[in-house]
């Protein structure tokens, strides 16, 4: 799925951004998707969408992975491959996708044009250094040609050439990877096909599993940039604890190239320890345990493999050795003794699990009867930059903006404005989904308790997956209908209705919804792991996943809005009120527009957020009076709170045995 939406000004707008903008998800490891490509030289290559100039003996490899959108209507409906090449002198990497198709669509609008129109798009990380190196999208959408990353000229660095004979399609490319291009060694690598038909169904196909390549590398399979007489092997072995553990073993394996520091794979390793790795050019190469933040292992430990051609090579057992958790977690929380607010130890605290949890930044509160007892900023808001986190440091909250519109709604519920149950579009029609009827049962309720049956974000048109009202379904495109309600409803742009209705009544200070100068001045940048990721700038405020905010500020808003701060008493109880149940979360339900958890007889309300390179979470018990809120610049927050729960409330008696 593309990443991106829209011109490089707008990158990573609205759509697929959000895919990822969940309450939780994994933060995954680096490694690949388990797909390779064997790239050989070529020279004499020209991009004008004629193949004839390509050897003959270049193995293609299908792109057929549907990972998104509407499932393919059969074989004729889309089929693609490619090959792939690559030229040292010209600095040069050359891929040809073909791609049958029996409905071309190439003339889709100027805005969002991933998803409107045909396209082909190729995901690269050419230095491919293993955690310290971002990939980069480009994009051929339609009869526009865009690239995305951390530079704004890498559109001059690519030429693609379209070429169409009935529904077979060509799309021939030249990348300039500069020095990075060189032979014997592998890149990051993937390509996809998207599929708009004349019926108005979407496809998305990849070569290698998974989605957001460009923010997700690790999500990219890789090509070997080899010579025709390479020749390969496999490797075979097994990992095991240096002293017995109770722990899970890492869950992957680097196999470095000795010679070439920039020719490696990953492997993943099975429950037992064992891990295989096939087509690896023969030579001498190092075994290694992959360091995460869910679980830090000493990497410095290895073994030594000679791979030969045609044959398994068995390594020796790799011992692993695990870095110990920092522990300070007593056996209460902390909140539980009157006097045990030390800002000092928390500082040490949350110092030391930022530290080994490897995160680059986090703005984090505490609230204690009923105030902000506690607020601290810690590390950096780019590890590139090495820049420090400030009190006054905006991160974006995510999932975490849906509560802001909640409470407007509410406000707007207590003056007559809009009724809780009374559809929408009584309102405001809404062009996007009327093509089914079943949308003019939606009402703010449903929205509000995500019960509208829509997808959480649309990959294609946007569909109704079941009859609103009836089931659960997590859902960001809810909230965007709603908040056009809002606007419509008003005649207010939601900026300065979220301005009037909650950030300045509650005095809440450094709160936006939209990228302008102000968060220019003061955003942390978004990692994966410790990698910086290029920054989503949304151009307008979308009421799912906008919010720009620091911890403080936004424990302010969680304490009102609980308390029922500027609300009747009746609309207060109803938004805390458990009005669903989550699947398969016996203690978890959703009020009106905040979630309710149920642990150990105490009932906290709050939210969570997940953007690309962000993650954040936010929890207060109205009847004890106390919380935390806290945003960090990446996407280890399940085990940030995991340990600050344990921390403030439940005391070390929750954790893992080897975690105390």
């Amino acid at each position: 799925m593309s990443d991106c939406s829209g011109s490089s000004s707008n990158f990573g707008r609205l759509l697929i951004l959000l895919a990822m903008a969940t309450l939780i998800g994994p933060n995954p490891s680096y490694g690949h998707n388990g797909a390779v490509a064997v790239a050989h030289p070529a020279q004499g290559i020209q991009i004008d969408g004629d193949l004839s100039d390509w050897p003959n003996d270049l193995k293609t490899y299908p792109i057929a992975q549907v990972e998104a959108g509407d499932k393919l209507a059969g074989k004729d409906d889309l089929g693609a491959h490619f090959r792939i090449a690559y030229d040292t002198r010209e600095h040069a990497l050359y891929v040809a996708v073909e791609a049958e198709d029996d409905s071309v669509v190439f003339d889709g609008p100027a805005e969002a044009l991933w998803n409107t129109q045909d396209g082909c798009e190729l995901y690269i990380d050419a230095a491919h250094a293993g955690g310290e190196s971002l990939a980069i999208q480009y994009g051929r959408y339609g009869n526009q040609t865009q690239a995305f990353g951390p530079s704004d000229d890498l559109v001059k660095t690519v030429k693609v050439a379209v070429a169409r004979t009935g529904r077979h399609v060509v799309y021939e490319w030249r990348v300039d990877l500069g020095s990075e291009l060189r032979a014997d060694r592998s890149i990051g690598f993937d390509v996809s096909v998207a599929d708009k038909d004349e019926d108005g169904s979407f496809s998305w196909i990849a070569w290698g599993k998974g989605t957001q390549k460009l923010s997700l590398p690790d999500r990219c399979g890789e090509a070997l940039l080899v010579s025709p007489e390479t020749r390969f092997g496999e490797v075979a072995g097994q990992i095991e604890w240096r002293v017995p553990s109770q722990s899970p073993l890492p869950s992957r394996v680097r196999i470095q190239s000795s010679r070439n520091a920039r020719l490696w794979r990953e492997a993943i390793v099975d429950p037992t320890g064992v891990y295989k790795a096939a087509l690896l050019p023969a030579g001498p190469y190092q075994v290694g345990p992959v360091d995460s933040a869910e679980l830090r292992v000493d990497e410095t430990s290895h073994v030594e493999v000679q791979v030969e051609a045609d044959r398994i090579a068995n390594a020796e057992p790799l011992q692993v050795t695990p870095i110990p958790w920092p522990g300070l977690i007593g056996s209460e929380g902390v909140l539980l003794d009157p006097d045990a607010l030390n800002p000092s130890e928390i500082d040490r605290f949350v110092q030391a699990y930022v530290n080994y949890y490897k995160i680059p930044g986090i703005s984090i509160a505490i609230i204690k009867d009923e105030k902000v007892a506690y607020h601290r900023a810690f590390g950096v808001k780019n590890t590139a930059t090495q820049e420090p986190v400030t009190d006054d440091t905006v991160f974006e909250a995510a999932s975490m903006t849906k509560p802001v519109l909640a409470y407007v709604v509410l406000r707007l519920v207590d003056r007559g404005i809009l009724n809780l149950d009374t559809p929408l579009y009584t309102y405001l029609p809404y062009e996007d989904i009327a093509h089914d009827d079943r949308y003019k049962l939606i009402t703010a309720r449903m929205v509000l308790t995500h019960r509208t049956g829509f997808p959480n974000w649309r990959t294609g048109k946007l569909e109704i997956k079941s009859t609103p009202g009836t089931e659960f379904t997590y859902s960001g495109e809810g909230f965007v209908y709603l908040g056009k309600v809002v606007e419509h409803l008003t005649e207010k742009k939601l900026d300065a209705i979220c301005q009037e209705e909650v950030f300045t009544p509650l005095g809440i200070e450094d709160a936006y919804l939209a990228w302008d100068e102000r968060v220019a001045r003061a955003y942390a940048t978004g990692h994966r792991d410790t990698l910086p990721l290029p920054k989503n700038k949304v151009e307008a405020p979308n009421m799912a996943f906008s919010l720009h905010i620091d911890a403080q500020n936004y424990a302010k808003f969680l304490i009102a809005t609980v308390q029922g701060k500027g609300l009747s008493e009746q609309t207060s109880k109803e938004m805390l009120r458990p009005q669903v149940q989550v699947p398969d979360q016996k203690r978890v339900s959703w009020g009106l527009g905040l979630s309710i958890r149920e642990t150990a007889g105490r009932t906290s309300y709050g939210h969570g957020g997940k953007n690309p390179g962000f993650t954040s979470r936010s929890a207060y018990d109205k009847d004890r009076r106390w919380g935390y809120v806290f945003l960090i610049n990446n996407e280890s927050a399940d085990e940030i709170e995991n340990v600050l729960a344990a921390y403030l409330i439940s005391g070390k008696s929750v954790l893992k045995p080897d975690q105390k």
